[in-house]
């Protein structure tokens, strides 16, 4: 009997897993706007589930800082202001320092390979100007690199101040400019990566970070000023 119900247990698990997945993407692809308010029933008849479900899911997503619950008003999707964004910017570069650091102790043949095969693919895309598939390979590139550093405590760390940050970027703002100095940043960091320079990794990697910082602030500077 206790065999059926932790089975019970990992299948419910997974499936609130698979519904907060979903709710993540809607909220990435702006389905879902920061400041809207979500409809659990709405939601749970988009989605295929039961309302309970539904509502289980968006009480997690509170916690990883994606949604918050309102009383009497129920989940909305969070706001994140300008300010909080550079905060949050911060806390990452700091993450990324400790992970460019054991990236460089840790990584493997098989890693290596997908790093570089990464780090052509957006060449590629560079030289079509293709900023929509740059972007999907620069996550995978920073996701491959946290991966690499192989600790979940960080790992898990930096996926919640990255959905944070999500709920403020948006796809598709930078310059073609601006995504070539990304990747020659990138280059520099491969570079000691694969040649195991542990301090210049974690280095090269918080400075990636917060020049993705600046980046955005020079975005957001650009657009106040066409407005």
């Amino acid at each position: 009997m206790s065999r059926v119900v932790m089975r019970d247990a990992d299948v419910i698990a997974s499936r609130l897993d698979e519904i907060q997945d979903k709710v993540r993407a809607m909220i990435a692809d702006g389905s879902l706007q920061p400041g809207e308010r979500v409809n659990e029933q709405a939601l749970a008849l988009q989605l295929g589930v039961g309302r309970n479900s539904a509502r289980e899911a968006l009480r997690s997503l509170e916690r990883s800082g994606l949604v918050r619950i309102v009383p009497n008003r129920g989940a909305e999707v969070r706001k994140v202001s300008l300010e909080a964004a550079l905060d949050l910017y911060d806390v990452r570069a700091g993450i990324a320092r400790t992970a460019g650091r054991l990236a460089a102790a840790r990584l493997e043949a098989e890693e290596e390979n997908r790093v570089q095969a990464l780090m052509d693919e957006m060449e590629t895309a560079l030289k079509a100007r293709d900023g929509s598939t740059y972007h999907k390979l620069n996550t995978e590139f920073h996701n491959l690199l946290m991966a690499i550093s192989k600790n979940p405590r960080l790992i898990d760390l930096n996926n919640t101040i990255e959905a944070e940050l999500s709920l403020y970027l948006r796809k598709g703002v930078y310059t073609m400019a601006q995504m070539q100095l990304s990747h020659s940043e990138h280059s520099r960091l491969v570079d000691a990566l694969r040649n195991g320079r542990v301090t210049e990794a974690a280095e090269l990697f918080e400075n990636h970070i917060l020049a993705g910082k600046q980046r955005m602030l020079d975005t957001v500077t650009r657009s106040v000023s066409a407005a």
